[in-house]
């Protein structure tokens, strides 16, 4: 009964963006000339209220054959603003910027897994809830945070910690290098679809990585053997997202691949496969939108 609520919990947090895993559809900033009115955009608040239902199919850990889907009915909230936007990877907060860099603070999580429900990891302890939360340094090639098309590179590191709400663990931490870019492809009265796509290159500590695909000598059988992994390499990663907004009406969907295949943990007999692939699709009515200063 915990976990289902939690589940929920989690997939309310994950659907407070419109984006899914493709980033925010802001208001463009690049095409106001004058600085009044740059200023002007950067200091509104944007706040919208709705329902919808959200459904979605993960791997219960990368490298794993099984998944998890899910189909509930969500609250759907998107807040922006010029020092805070939300969107379904992250709670993200603008820390400094200057010309093109911007610094972020950032938080992400990720669904726990009981062990007897995952084949590979039976008679190993569960796999909690992790949550991860750091800075990202991002470069603007084009555009800006708040812009409705940019293209942006970035570092992030983020520590992680896992727990079952009764204790928590330092699970070490993860970073890595990535890519995103952000299109309006069609703009209409107040509708709008655009296209976000995003890589990005993982690497990982010894203790992120061991929590994740470790073996020891008391969980090891004749079929999984004992196994300590390493730091390094942890796969890399490419999603691509589609949505469709309007007043009162939002679409969206997005695809992610993940290749494990070269990752340092790849011989974890944890890791039954070197890829996997998660989507969802979510759509909402929005009964309220308030812009302000």
């Amino acid at each position: 009964m915990r976990k289902g609520l939690m589940v929920y919990v989690l997939l309310l947090l994950c659907s407070l963006t419109p984006a899914f895993a493709a980033g925010v559809n802001e208001d463009s900033v690049q095409n106001v000339e004058d600085k009044a009115g740059k200023d002007a955009i950067k200091s509104s608040r944007e706040l919208e209220l709705g329902v919808g239902i959200f459904t979605t199919s993960l791997p219960h850990y990368l490298g794993s054959s099984e998944h998890n889907k899910y189909t509930v009915p969500l609250p759907y909230v998107r807040y922006r603003s010029e020092r805070m936007s939300v969107d379904r990877n992250s709670a993200v907060g603008y820390l400094w910027q200057s010309d093109n860099w911007h610094l972020d603070v950032s938080a992400t999580a990720s669904l726990a897994v009981d062990s007897k429900d995952n084949q590979a990891r039976s008679g190993m302890d569960d796999l909690d809830w992790v949550f991860e939360l750091g800075p990202a340094l991002d470069y603007y090639f084009a555009g800006q945070p708040r812009s409705d098309n940019y293209l942006k590179s970035g570092l992030f590191v983020r520590k992680a910690l896992a727990t079952d709400f009764t204790s928590i663990d330092d699970i070490g931490f993860r970073m890595g290098p990535y890519m995103q870019w952000q299109q309006l492809l069609w703009q209409e009265a107040e509708q709008t679809v655009s296209i976000t796509a995003r890589g990005a290159v993982n690497y990982a500590s010894s203790q992120y990585v061991d929590y994740f695909y470790g073996v020891g000598e008391h969980q090891s059988t004749v079929q999984r053997q004992a196994y300590k992994p390493q730091s390094g390499y942890s796969g890399s990663e490419l999603s691509v997202g589609v949505n469709y907004d309007s007043k009162r009406w939002w679409l969206g969907g997005f695809v992610k691949y993940y290749r494990i295949k070269d990752a340092v943990w790849r011989d974890s007999p944890l890791v039954e496969r070197h890829h996997n692939l998660a989507f969802g699709i979510g759509l909402a009515w929005k009964f309220y939108n308030v812009e302000g200063n």
